[in-house]
Parts: C-alpha cells; structure tokens; sequence
C-alpha cells in the first residue's frame, strides 16, 4: 500500500474517532495539535533539561507554552508551525560551554528572556497589558517570526 494512501486511512481513522468523542463528550484532540505536542514536549525537554526545574514548574511552564504557541497560530500565517515552534524556542535560548564548537556547547531556554515575555502574555490574556508589555510581545513575536532581523 502507498504511503500516502496510509496516510490517508489514518487521517479518517482520527477523524472518524473525533466525531465520535465529540458525539460522546469525550475529550478529543485533533491530529495536527497531537502533532504539535509531540514536536513542543521534544524541544521543551531539550532547552529545560539543563535548567533543572522542579516539576511543577516545568508542567506549569509547559502548560503556557502549549497554550501560547496554539494561540498564536492566527499570528503566523503561512508558516509551518513546526518552524515556528522552533523559532519559538531558538528566541529565548542562550548558550553556555564552548561556543566554537557545537558538540560542546548546551542551549538553555534564558529564563531572563523568557519570564518576562510569560508575565506580559499572561497579563496580556487577562487584559491588564500595558503599552510596554504590548511593545514586548510584539517584539517578540517578530523574532520569532523573522530571526534574521
């Protein structure tokens, strides 16, 4: 059988069994944002492994990237999301260790860059974001959009 045609059957499999949840009331979700969480939890585990947070915090800090990433999927328009899911990341990483030299060197999500970007969508989503919050966000969304900027 073709790969596509595999593809295909499967696709209408997960359709199929997503009528059915919602028929149901089952929670369900969509392949794509199945997709979407496998590719977050791989580049989540590898920029906070380093960081070594409490498990609480990496749930919680996980919980507001799933959600902000599927937020500003109307943000990135044409863009594979796996790209800007990497572009996400690839914006508020720094490195440490031999910089010359990419086998010895370990990208960590910067938390100085991070956190501040995190208050200001919270604050945002709860309608309380200033013009400064907003100027960041923005900013933000830029780069993760064009990093070549």
């Amino acid at each position: 059988m073709e790969l596509f045609a595999r593809f295909d059957m499967l696709t209408e499999k997960i359709n199929e069994m997503n009528r059915e949840a919602v028929a149901s009331s089952l929670p369900y979700l969509r392949l794509h944002e199945y997709t979407h969480y496998c590719d977050l939890k791989t580049f989540f585990h590898n920029y906070t492994r380093p960081l070594r947070l409490k498990r609480e915090e990496s749930d919680a800090l996980f919980l507001f990237i799933w959600k902000d990433t599927l937020n500003l999927r109307g943000v990135i328009g044409e863009m594979d999301f796996y790209l800007f899911t990497f572009r996400y990341f690839k914006s508020m990483l720094y490195r440490t260790g031999n910089l010359d030299t990419p086998d010895d060197c370990v990208e960590k999500l910067d938390l100085d860059l991070f956190i501040p970007y995190k208050e200001a969508r919270e604050r945002e989503w709860l309608g309380r974001a200033d013009a400064e919050d907003l100027a960041l966000l923005e900013r933000s969304v830029q780069l993760m959009l064009h990093p070549e900027k």
